[in-house]
């Protein structure tokens, strides 16, 4: 076992299916430890209190340097036999900015909602928005606290300083100057503020799109679903639509066709994941044109693998006429316009997951076998959740019938269909989830 390379007792380690199995494994001998450690510490997911008192209570800060992936999305009470006023009381905003400043490698950070009480600190989103951090990856996830909501405006708002104040610095020779005491990390690339309702356009959104903008970053992947920005926020996201590849703006009712949000979209020559998903309540939400709808459409169709027109009661069967060669996941869900005959002759060949959930073709089950019969190429189609009759288990006799939450899928083959489409932008290629995020992405 000692001629064994690092690599290969790596790789050995990313087979073991559990942490408790890799930390067996580093007690092989020195060697072995050595090598396996770095796996053991590369991905921190902290699920309840316990755990993370335990990592807090480390003290070889070499270890918290191994830490590349922070994950917090999980975390809860429940099940931890805790009051959920003793879980609070743990998490201290000055030790939770320090744990997070020890972690000085760390490039993602993923942050859930139970943990909103903990991101009222401002040395907290200090110890985030900072020029030191190598933080490529954000994911805050259900941020609708108001209390929250005055930290963020407050940390981010622009602070105005007299002269005396800034002595020690080399600035202009204006009476005042405007700056502010946060910074965006300079390798940010991928962002979530999914299901964060309470974050204001004005006083978060704007300044943070414009820090980001002089800071140099360049965007790829984007996800603003459910938050309440409007198509003005677009004219300060000018620059990162030639480096954008993945943008989801589903839930956001407050966006207008005809507006900055279409030029933006139109300058997206690389995106790969567009979810502009309008619908509310299985009620259509959308008033888009047609022609916003076939400029989205065109500027989007030659790259495009997963598309969401979902709610766009105004997309009908002459928008289904554009060539779509990367196309693998398309959702039409309420466009109640739409037939049959246009869907078969749209050239998509690479297509396998088709949402026509909400549609005449799926609510009418009398005509739904021949639906499935005549989209026969493809492996998952979701269908509407609610009906006054029940569905048969299987059609054609190769069609299987599945349940997952409030979604219904007819697929067919060894696909899983409730893993086939996430309605929550996954911020990285083969991202581990962690339950609360499966949540976000499938369940509903």
């Amino acid at each position: 076992m000692k001629n064994f390379s690092s690599e290969l007792i790596e790789l050995v380690g990313e087979h073991c299916l559990s942490s408790r199995d890799l930390a067996c494994l580093s007690l092989v001998n020195g060697h072995f430890y050595s090598s396996i450690i770095r796996l053991l510490y590369r991905d921190v997911m902290i699920n309840n209190p316990r755990q993370y008192l335990s990592f807090k209570a480390i003290e070889n800060k070499e270890l918290k340097r191994l830490v590349r992936r922070l994950d917090f999305s999980s975390y809860t009470t429940r099940g931890s036999r805790w009051s959920e006023e003793k879980a609070k009381s743990i998490i201290l905003g000055q030790e939770l900015a320090l744990l997070i400043g020890d972690c000085n490698q760390l490039k993602e950070l993923f942050v859930g909602e139970e943990m909103m009480h903990a991101f009222v600190s401002h040395q907290v989103i200090r110890s985030i928005f900072n020029q030191d951090n190598k933080l490529s990856t954000i994911d805050f996830t259900g941020f609708c606290d108001r209390n929250f909501t005055t930290v963020m405006a407050d940390f981010f708002k622009p602070v105005t300083l007299s002269k005396s104040e800034l002595k020690h610095c080399d600035f202009s020779q204006a009476d005042t100057l405007t700056t502010n005491n946060w910074s965006v990390p300079p390798r940010l690339q991928n962002i979530s503020f999914y299901m964060c309702m309470a974050l204001s356009q004005e006083h978060f959104f704007i300044p943070f799109f414009e820090k980001l903008a002089k800071n140099g970053n360049r965007l790829s992947r984007l996800d603003l679903g459910y938050t309440q920005i409007t198509s003005d926020v677009f004219t300060y996201l000018k620059g990162q639509e030639s480096s954008l590849t993945h943008l989801n703006l589903q839930g956001c009712h407050s966006l207008t066709c005809c507006s900055p949000l279409i030029d933006f979209i139109k300058g997206c020559s690389n995106l790969v994941q567009l979810n502009i998903n309008m619908e509310f309540n299985g009620i259509g939400g959308s008033r888009f044109c047609h022609e916003c709808i076939f400029t989205i459409l065109n500027a989007t169709n030659h790259r495009i693998e997963s598309l969401d027109m979902g709610g766009h009661v105004n997309f009908d069967d002459s928008m289904l006429i554009s060539e779509f060669p990367n196309l693998t996941q398309l959702s039409l869900t309420y466009c109640k316009n739409i037939s049959i005959e246009k869907l078969v002759s749209l050239n998509t060949p690479k297509l396998y997951y088709l949402n026509l959930s909400r549609t005449p073709l799926t609510m009418d089950i009398d005509q739904l076998p021949r639906v499935l019969e005549q989209l026969a190429h493809l492996k998952v189609i979701e269908i509407s959740p609610f009906t006054p009759k029940k569905y048969p288990p299987v059609i054609n006799k190769k069609w299987k019938l599945s349940i997952h939450g409030r979604r219904t899928f007819y697929s067919q083959g060894n696909i899983n269909p409730m893993y086939a489409y996430s309605k929550k932008l996954l911020l990285l290629d083969n991202q581990v989830l962690s339950p609360m995020v499966k949540y976000w992405c499938y369940s509903y």
